[in-house]
């Protein structure tokens, strides 16, 4: 008989390994990204050839299904949609707007091919810092930065996601506001209504065309939702290695068919949730160190385009090699002294608002 774990009866605590599965992921994305920026071909990424996905994409996806639950385990936690926003906010845009603003500051007036004065009376330079720093266009460019690299340009280029990120927070708190998450029946009825037209979209040809903005909404909408959904029904779902096999081999299975990547969306999600909450031992202590996987997600990508242009001649894993041990203590740097104590901050920075909403009201 097959002895497994209940979702439910391992995901309430700390003591998991979420920490270590999200650096994975994180240092999966640069990985990728490595062989990407080195030969400009994104042919040339793991991966691709065996599922016509990047290693780094599989990687993101991880994201997007352990974040869908652990925020609407947050928004259930949460006393109101204001409360949930500022712990929202609080993670994703302080450490993002000092990477952004290092980027544009600091890092880029030492590396661009034209004068300073050019650099800092461009128009591109400012509209960086505040269209960047809050996501309104994560994927602007700063004048002669990065203009000979085999990926020309490219200032940040994994940003992007993270507007996806806030939209899936977006769709969670108007389903949790209008009382959905409360009530599974509801839950199970819009969850379908949601998905079908998804999965309708994903079987058609050219979904998945990296320049198809509805790949996005596809992709990220299913992996989000598979996290919700995870959560909310986490009492009924068994965590096994055996399953993670046998999802794994029935994406494999479904390899030549239409609901290829949804079979893999599957396998990530339950893969992710098995590696996160069973597995203990040793691998455990890292939980411990924090979470430094947001902090490596964000300045890998810079880091690689600077040593790119810098030092001639690497292949893809030198690149990887010196990018995680220049961005893994910056992203260290990031946790201690940014992105901890600004989620410390969540009850002042609630408290602050309500206040202003209470004169405001009088």
């Amino acid at each position: 008989m097959i002895r497994y774990h209940l979702l439910a009866d391992v995901s309430d605590g700390r003591d998991n390994n979420l920490n270590l599965m999200r650096m994975l992921a994180a240092a999966a994305v640069a990985l990728s990204h490595s062989y990407l920026l080195v030969t400009g071909d994104g042919d040339a990424r793991p991966l691709v050839g065996a599922t016509g996905f990047s290693l780094g994409y599989h990687a993101v996806n991880v994201f997007f299904v352990i974040s869908g639950f652990l925020v609407a385990r947050s928004w259930q936690r949460s006393e109101n949609l204001t409360q949930f926003w500022v712990a929202r906010a609080l993670r994703i845009f302080p450490a993002l707007a000092v990477c952004v603003a290092l980027t544009a500051l600091v890092a880029a007036p030492l590396l661009i091919s034209i004068p300073l004065g050019a650099y800092f009376t461009s128009w591109q330079t400012f509209l960086y810092l505040p269209l960047t720093a809050s996501l309104i266009t994560p994927d602007a460019t700063l004048p002669g930065l990065f203009a000979s690299n085999p990926v020309p340009d490219e200032v940040n280029g994994s940003l992007w996601t993270l507007r996806y990120e806030l939209i899936c927070y977006a769709g969670l708190s108007a389903i949790g506001f209008w009382g959905v998450l409360n009530n599974r029946a509801t839950l199970l009825w819009l969850s379908a209504i949601l998905a079908v037209p998804l999965i309708i979209l994903s079987l058609l040809p050219g979904t998945y065309e990296e320049t198809n903005i509805t790949q996005h909404f596809v992709r990220f909408g299913l992996c989000f939702g598979l996290g919700i959904l995870a959560y909310e029904f986490r009492e009924r779902i068994p965590l096994h290695w055996t399953g993670v096999v046998a999802s794994l081999l029935l994406a494999a299975a479904l390899h030549e068919t239409p609901l290829f990547p949804i079979s893999l969306y599957v396998f990530v999600a339950y893969a992710s949730f098995w590696f996160a909450f069973v597995p203990g031992g040793a691998i455990r202590k890292y939980n411990a160190l924090g979470d430094a996987s947001y902090g490596l997600y964000i300045y890998a990508f810079p880091v690689q385009q600077t040593l790119v242009a810098q030092v001639a001649d690497l292949n893809p894993l030198e690149l990887f090699v010196l990018t995680i041990s220049i961005a893994v203590p910056m992203a260290a740097i990031s946790w201690v002294i940014i992105e901890k104590p600004a989620l410390g901050q969540r009850k002042s920075v609630y408290g602050f608002i309500q206040q202003s909403k209470e004169r405001w009201a009088r």
